[in-house]
């Protein structure tokens, strides 16, 4: 015996209906009435709940650009900045969820910074 799984249909005129994603909206909609019905869709990444440290390991104090992107990121001056990149093990530069660990690593790999993230970071 074969199952077969029906394709869904509108149940306003029974025309077939097409599955959208837009961001962090998701739904059904008919391709011939005004029928849909929509929902929130939260991919895994915006769900992840852990709190991830971002760790400057290394990076040159002499170099502007690395000076001034971790003055914008950890909110201090550059003479901080240059301090802070002067510390042998590095520092944490941020501490917060998924959401967050993305821009920061982006604009750390973008300056040319050595970083690590903990616990490891699967996005």
């Amino acid at each position: 015996m074969t199952d077969f799984i029906n394709e869904p249909v509108c149940p306003k005129c029974g025309s077939p209906v097409e599955s959208r994603r837009k961001g962090s909206t998701q739904g059904l909609f008919c391709t011939k009435c005004d029928w849909s019905v929509v929902t929130t869709y939260l991919s895994d990444f915006l769900q992840d709940t852990t709190s991830y440290e971002v760790r400057v390991t290394s990076g040159d104090f002499k170099n502007e650009r690395h000076l001034k992107v971790v003055a914008q990121l950890a909110d201090v001056n550059l003479i901080t900045a240059r301090k802070l990149l002067q510390e042998p093990n590095g520092f944490v530069i941020f501490t917060g969820p998924a959401s967050e660990v993305i821009a920061t690593r982006d604009t750390l790999k973008s300056a040319g910074l050595d970083f690590s993230v903990e616990p490891p970071f699967p996005w």
